[in-house]
């Protein structure tokens, strides 16, 4: 009887916490630790979370109701990377676009003057890139997710709010560090370990929430071969900062082979410019 007792006491807390899991009005109704810009998104994620778990898409209604809970505790946290999904190579361009965008004017100068605006850019863009990773399955939620997400953004790119001040202009955080490669080679070499190691001292001194590590090529080779060159080339220098002691949960991985180059060449020649892995702080 004893035994019994347990395992069915057992099974009801691991039914409660499944059920949390998907509890978009408990998510909803958290008391909400910070500011107005964590309010704002905590329902737009409930309200995601609610339209996903009514089309019994249960996976991503779980992970809009953790997001909504996040923003209730006032934490900030960035929009979803693109290798957290699996976007059609078609849209993935237009996609990492938009975050590139949405990352360069999203500050806590925007978070506190525009916060409504600065929620529904960062849910907006979560949304389509979790719409668009079904394979335009539904047109319709692409385009509205979309069109959310582009009205926000320009709200806050044409009132470009100032950013935070900084007590000290000449100790701000870097934004971006890169490391180059040999020709077809994902290795390390001396040059490329001495940026690692400038990257770890400036991670220890700024202490960045993410960091985002992403690979490319240049366009020698086929487009294929490239993107796994350069897959390869962004889990070198992760495995790396993770050996000089960035925690691997803070590091996102992104690779695009041959699609972003920083210089112009003709197809199937060789530039060092773009035989690089670039590795960007963000807070």
């Amino acid at each position: 009887m004893m035994l019994r007792a347990v395992m069915m006491a057992t099974a009801a807390l691991s039914l409660a916490a499944c059920g949390a899991n998907y509890d978009v009005m408990g998510a909803r109704s958290l008391p909400n630790r910070g500011e107005d810009f964590h309010r704002a998104l905590q329902t737009d994620y409930a309200d995601l979370a609610a339209s996903e778990k009514s089309e019994a898409d249960w996976a991503d209604a779980r992970e809009f109701v953790s997001r909504a809970r996040r923003a209730a505790t006032g934490e900030t946290f960035p929009p979803e990377t693109l290798n957290n999904r699996d976007i059609p190579g078609h849209a993935s361009k237009s996609i990492g676009d938009a975050r590139a965008r949405l990352i360069a004017v999203l500050n806590d100068g925007t978070r506190t003057s525009m916060p409504v605006m600065a929620a529904m850019a960062q849910s907006g863009f979560d949304c389509w890139m979790q719409e668009q990773e079904e394979e335009d399955r539904q047109p319709e939620d692409i385009a509205a997710c979309r069109s959310s997400f582009n009205t926000a953004l320009r709200a806050l790119e044409a009132a470009k709010p100032a950013p935070v001040a900084q007590a000290a202009p000449a100790s701000s955080m870097p934004d971006q560090f890169q490391i180059y490669f040999d020709f077809d080679s994902a290795n390390l070499n001396a040059a490329a370990q001495a940026v690692v190691t400038q990257i770890s001292e400036a991670h220890e001194k700024y202490n960045p929430a993410t960091v985002l590590v992403i690979g490319h090529t240049d366009s020698a080779g086929s487009s294929d071969y490239n993107i796994m060159l350069s897959q390869s080339r962004a889990e070198t220098v992760y495995n790396a900062l993770a050996e000089e002691g960035i925690d691997q949960s803070e590091m996102r991985v992104e690779a695009y082979g041959e699609e972003r180059p920083r210089t112009s060449q003709s197809d199937g020649t060789r530039e060092r410019d773009n035989r690089r892995v670039d590795v960007i702080f963000e807070k």
